[in-house]
């Protein structure tokens, strides 16, 4: 066998394997969400309390935010900061007019991420949000900051 023949050969294969392995689920490592996209120049910023989501720079007023520890009457502004590039960081955000630094908060389970307001005493954190009044690393079952502490609406845990 030549090297041409070889090489056909090969070809071959992988053409017949990547046909067998063609699924309609996304790939590992690949983005499931698009780039956040801001909807309000001079919307409100991530864990600032909210009603709708055009109050909000990224569009996005969640009543489910991990932040809150699941579902909750008060709404927060958010971006998911998993993937989708720059646009996702959460510190793009940050505000030193306002004091306001932002860190990625990984939920416990599954792939969900969203933008938290970092922070330093529960203190802070009622400033912030009064709706939030708890500066953790994360809670139990819910979320994860991982080294650094982020404003809940639930206590550590």
């Amino acid at each position: 066998m030549n090297l041409s023949t070889l090489a056909r050969a090969a070809l071959a294969a992988a053409v017949a394997v990547a046909a067998a392995c063609t699924t309609t689920a996304a790939e590992p490592g690949l983005c499931q969400y698009g780039a956040p996209v801001i909807s309000n120049a001079s919307g409100l910023l991530h864990g600032i309390a909210c009603t709708s989501n055009d109050q909000c720079k990224y569009g996005a007023c969640r009543f489910d935010a991990m932040q809150q520890g699941g579902a909750s009457k008060v709404g927060v502004c958010t971006k998911q900061c998993s993937c989708g590039g720059s646009t996702s960081q959460c510190s793009n955000d940050n505000d030193s007019t306002k004091g306001l630094d932002f860190t990625c908060i990984k939920a416990a389970t599954g792939a969900g991420s969203e933008c938290a307001v970092r922070c330093t005493s529960d203190n802070f954190c009622q400033g912030v949000n009064p709706a939030q009044p708890f500066c953790v690393t994360g809670v139990k079952g819910v979320f994860s900051a991982g080294a650094v502490k982020a404003c809940s609406a639930k206590p550590q845990g």
